[in-house]
């Protein structure tokens, strides 16, 4: 059996101005999120340092700076140069930034890795939790007993209640 793709895929857009404010509002914010990743990116594979400075259609200012502002603009204004200094605080700062990241990146495997097998346990525990639900011929010889105890168990009460 042939599935047939429900969807286009990603198309690509025309290059000119979008007449509806509401459509261009989500543009910008959609594109400024994928510039400024890029431009970490750019900051992170080449140690480059990166300003970069995006204004809203609404003219709500918006900036991205790696290592920081400061050194970035400075840098800047004086021409590309940089004075040993502040070189060694951009460096000390690339580096220690890049060691953040690192410890992000390490963070969020093993959050995801958790998140993982919370699913899992979900799963498990869906599925334990509704044995009584399951015809008797399905039910594994651990399901067995525990069902076998649970009845005992409400024979018990409900002799006590009598």
């Amino acid at each position: 059996m042939d599935q047939k793709k429900t969807s286009k895929g990603r198309q690509k857009i025309a290059i000119e101005k979008i007449e509806k404010e509401n459509d261009c509002y989500a543009t910008f914010s959609k594109r400024r999120q994928g510039l400024f990743k890029k431009a970490s990116e750019l900051s992170t594979l080449c140690e480059a340092d990166v300003g970069l400075f995006v204004f809203s259609p609404t003219g709500k200012p918006f900036s991205f700076f790696h290592p920081s502002m400061e050194p970035v603009v400075s840098r800047f204004l004086s021409g590309g140069g940089a004075d040993d200094a502040a070189r060694l605080a951009e460096a000390f700062s690339r580096t220690r930034v890049r060691q953040l990241n690192q410890m992000i990146d390490k963070i969020g495997d093993k959050l995801d890795d958790e998140v993982e097998r919370e699913k899992e346990l979900d799963q498990v525990a869906a599925k334990r939790e509704r044995w009584w639900e399951m015809p008797v011929e399905n039910l594994d010889k651990e399901q067995l007993e525990q069902l076998i105890v649970f009845m005992r168990n409400l024979q018990s009460e409900l002799h006590k209640m009598h």
